[in-house]
């Protein structure tokens, strides 16, 4: 198949669902499959290269930050998205559109179906579903756009759901749609090969986007309420609530035991490093569609602990790894009780091979070529 793969967020920009769709992407064209991107150029990277395959066209547009993007940039996409493909599908075809969020990337690809025929599949990963983020910025803007949502749903050959929880939403917000559910893949052996409990430090590991519903406040507060006896806490990410976040670490006198190491690229060595040194990784985060680090961290023999929302009690069912997003008495309570024991003695028995890509990218391929049979 020839498949053109719009996102406005592909690595390294983006959080959580840039990975996943390069994986996707990448995992496609191994299989002999022609894929294309078309996504958001930032600084000091090429308008054009191929990573594995797969062909990357990066347009100009606004963006201010690697890390998130704000609605107006997104914008700028969709207008970027329309001028690239006037002039691009003069000499190219495709045979189906693989699309990332619902909103703002469904609009172009219903553009694109509309002005050239092709007929496209989305990848719906969160915040682009009513329901799922709770800022009232994101409340306002979905119910402005509820038709268009619609809309681009209704004409879609698929939306595709990485978790039970978000396909409810979807459903929710229109029943009509056609929807399907599979999880987000995962490198099993990468992360499997680093799970060396021998080679676990006395580390707790925070990771992720840094916006206030990811809720890191509330694992730093039960840092602070521990005894912290040769503990060491490593937060990877950047986002617009760091400087809350670096503030209350000041506040709570644990700058000597909490570093902010920035942003640091998924799948990267340096990543891995701090990945196989981590003893405990923590999320207090409200809301999850299916939390890839949840399903890396674990992989790589860290402990979970775990806000109770339905994104995570998804992928594990274990009572003993959670506590309400909030509470953090709760956390303390627990942390302080893992704390207590050895690197090498924590352990978290969970089976992630049915998340591994090799199975998930065949049932990815399986809609695709349906709509493409479909479309001949």
């Amino acid at each position: 198949m020839r498949i053109l793969v719009l996102n406005y967020e592909y690595p390294p920009l983006g959080g959580g669902a840039a990975p996943v769709s390069r994986d996707i992407s990448i995992q496609l064209a191994k299989r002999g499959h022609d894929v294309t991107i078309v996504t958001m150029g930032f600084h000091g990277l090429l308008a054009y290269e191929e990573e594995q395959g797969v062909k990357i066209y990066r347009l100009k547009c606004l963006r201010g930050k690697k890390s998130s993007c704000m609605p107006w940039e997104q914008y700028s996409y969709l207008l970027a998205v329309r001028h690239f493909m006037k002039s691009h599908m003069k000499s190219h075809t495709y045979d189906v559109c693989h699309t990332h969020f619902v909103i703002p990337t469904g609009e172009a690809a219903k553009w694109v179906k509309d002005k050239y025929g092709i007929p496209y599949v989305i990848t719906a990963h969160g915040s682009d579903v009513e329901g799922y983020n709770s800022k009232k910025y994101m409340k306002i803007m979905h119910r402005f756009l509820r038709p268009s949502w619609r809309k681009i749903v209704k004409e879609s050959e698929g939306v595709i759901a990485p978790s039970n929880y978000l396909l409810s939403l979807m459903k929710k917000e229109y029943d009509g749609g056609n929807y399907i559910q599979i999880p987000n893949g995962l490198h099993v052996k990468k992360y499997s090969e680093i799970a060396d409990r021998n080679k676990k430090e006395k580390r707790i590991l925070l990771m992720g986007r840094m916006q206030k519903y990811k809720n890191m406040q509330t694992a730093i507060r039960a840092v602070a309420a521990v005894d912290r006896s040769g503990w060491m806490v490593d937060i990877l990410g950047d986002g617009p609530y760091r400087g809350e976040l670096e503030q209350l670490v000041a506040e709570l006198g644990l700058a000597d035991c909490v570093r902010f190491h920035g942003w640091i690229d998924n799948n990267s060595k340096e990543q891995l490093a701090y990945l196989q040194k981590a003893s405990v990784y923590i999320t207090a985060s409200h809301f999850e569609n299916c939390p890839m680090a949840v399903l890396e961290t674990t992989a790589a023999g860290c402990y979970p602990l775990l806000s109770d929302i339905p994104g995570h009690r998804q992928l594990i069912g274990d009572d003993q790894y959670y506590f309400a997003p909030d509470d953090v008495q709760g956390l303390a309570d627990k942390l302080g009780k893992v704390m207590e024991k050895e690197p090498a003695e924590l352990d978290c028995v969970m089976d992630v091979s049915r998340y591994d890509w090799g199975q998930i990218i065949r049932r990815y391929e399986d809609v695709l070529q349906k709509v493409d049979e479909r479309d001949l």
